[in-house]
């Protein structure tokens, strides 16, 4: 059985796949104009969306998906300006958030058979279902690093891939207006490879 229905299935809410492509591009259609990460798992409701670096409209997300350049100091100044925040602030908050050193040729955001990661804009209690069905199987708390910049792409999706742990997020303002996250809502990823051992 597909593992994002098994999530839904026995946590509950709805999840979505997402696959880093190292070896190439997939043949699937490519994001049909640029887009933020966190709103491509919004559309992903209704097809899978391949991203590429030309279609990524989002710093943040460029930086998280190992498509940016050096040039961190400008997303510095810009988030410091935007939050009304110092520069060293800033930048503690964005050397913080995790990004793939192997840059991918392309991410598909999607339900996709093999994913990565699952993610899904689950409400309160589904994170709780999740939650316990971790913890039974651990017999530990969860110990999760919660940031509210690149909250969608690098707080939840590559570090639960790059971690093998669940991720949690509240989102972030651009996340929650672009990606349409409701407020009754928080972000959850979990690498593929616990999917089974948590259902």
């Amino acid at each position: 059985m597909n593992k994002l229905r098994l999530l839904e299935g026995k946590v509950g809410g709805w999840w979505t796949g997402v696959k880093f492509h190292y070896d190439g591009a997939p043949s699937g259609e490519p994001a049909d104009r640029p887009m933020r990460f966190c709103e491509a798992i919004k559309e992903s409701r209704t097809r899978p969306i391949v991203l590429t670096p030309d279609r990524i409209d989002c710093p943040g997300a460029l930086r998280s998906l190992g498509w940016a350049g050096q040039d961190d100091e400008a997303m510095v100044s810009a988030m410091a300006e935007k939050a009304g925040i110092t520069p060293q602030a800033a930048r503690g908050l964005i050397f913080g958030i995790p990004s793939l050193r192997t840059r991918p040729a392309a991410v598909t955001v999607g339900t996709c058979e093999e994913p990565d990661v699952a993610v899904s804009c689950a409400q309160p209690e589904a994170a709780m279902n999740l939650l316990r069905r971790w913890q039974g199987r651990t017999g530990k708390t969860l110990l999760a690093e919660v940031s509210s910049v690149m909250a969608v792409c690098g707080s939840v999706a590559v570090r639960a891939h790059l971690s093998g742990q669940v991720c949690l997020s509240f989102g972030c303002p651009d996340s929650r207006e672009y990606g349409a996250i409701g407020r009754d809502r928080l972000v959850a990823g979990v690498p593929s490879s616990l999917i089974e051992e948590l259902v």
